[in-house]
């Protein structure tokens, strides 16, 4: 705006922001936030992961005893959702069942199942079909593998997102080779 002196100019003495100004900063604080909500989602997701990793690890070992102990791994007839509380809530020497107050040794009080929060229903097992960790034995007890799906790629430890699977000798990307 012009007067017949030149422009019109605000004093330091006038309060206040104007309206660009405040468009700006409300506009930083939009970004900032996207950018936290964002950051917190993805370690969210990678904590979840971690749990899911560290509670297969945990079944493994616990298989691992029960083979010691009876000299082979727990017997399924098909694919046995982990952590089922009719099924396989616990790991005792007769195998995985749903109470193990009478078994001689338990191994594994209480199996963990999996975080279903991200995941994309790649790994699927039971009656109905749910996600899980999924068991099964080889080779009459000689062996056995655990299916699971992780929301994101572990490269230093060679798992994918996906579909991943573990087995007495570790852990691998993919389904594997029995």
């Amino acid at each position: 705006m012009k007067n017949k002196k030149g422009p019109v100019r605000r004093s330091f003495s006038e309060g206040g922001f104007t309206l660009v100004e405040l468009l700006v900063v409300v506009a930083i604080i939009a970004l900032v936030a996207t950018f936290a909500a964002v950051a917190v989602n993805s370690a969210r997701s990678k904590q979840r992961d971690a749990t899911r990793l560290s509670n297969v690890r945990m079944i493994q070992s616990a298989l691992e005893d029960h083979f010691n102990e009876t000299n082979s791994y727990p017997f399924s007839t098909d694919m046995l959702p982990l952590g089922d509380a009719t099924q396989s809530i616990c790991l005792g020497s007769s195998g995985f069942s749903a109470d193990c107050s009478a078994e001689e040794s338990v191994f594994l009080r209480v199996v963990p199942g999996t975080y279903e929060d991200g995941l994309k229903g790649i790994v699927t097992c039971g009656v109905p079909e749910r996600q899980t960790f999924c068991y099964m034995d080889l080779f009459e007890g000689d062996s056995y593998v655990i299916y699971f799906e992780l929301e994101n790629a572990f490269t230093p430890v060679g798992l994918q997102v996906g579909v991943n699977c573990a087995t007495p000798d570790g852990m691998e990307a993919g389904t594997c080779s029995n």
